[in-house]
């Protein structure tokens, strides 16, 4: 299958490695099927890149680069909907998003889970007030957090949609 993307140009992948997303995203509905890409320059940093629109990429990391204490209940209904039988082999990711001062941040109440053997995902969003959906990732290794700076890089971040 040919991919055809702003970001990464030309993707050639197998419909097999495709994720399905069936509910799609927040705000963007109806885009249901994405291929998950690490970047090829910023360590810690991948992209969930949309099969249909060239141009919708999401920013992911995976939550310990951004708070050392984050913890995701995936619910049973999530559970049946990822047909995940065991969620310990669920993979966690948190949306990079762009601050109105142009700072980065992390969206802790709307984490994306995969199945990564169904080849599934789904949005989740978290009713706990304890995470915000704009978590600034310059606390990122600062004093106060635990989890370590991995992504030093930041600068060469493009922008997500």
């Amino acid at each position: 299958m040919n991919i055809i993307t702003t970001r990464f140009g030309l993707i050639q992948a197998p419909e097999s490695e495709l994720y399905r997303i069936p509910e799609g995203l927040l705000g963007f509905r109806s885009y249901t099927q994405f291929l998950h890409l690490p970047d090829p320059v910023v360590s810690g940093l991948s992209w969930l890149q949309s099969a249909t629109a060239p141009d919708l990429a999401f920013g992911l990391v995976a939550p310990p680069l951004a708070v050392g204490d984050y913890r995701v209940e995936i619910r049973p209904g999530d559970r049946a909907a990822l047909e995940l039988a065991d969620e310990r082999c669920a993979m966690i990711y948190v949306v990079l998003n762009r601050g109105a001062s142009g700072g980065l941040t992390v969206n802790l109440q709307g984490p994306l889970v995969f199945n990564p053997v169904r080849r599934l995902g789904r949005q989740l969003v978290l009713t706990s007030s304890r995470y915000p959906v704009r978590y600034p990732l310059e606390s990122v290794g600062s004093p106060q957090s635990s989890a370590p700076t991995v992504l030093p890089g930041l600068t060469p971040l493009r922008a997500t949609a």
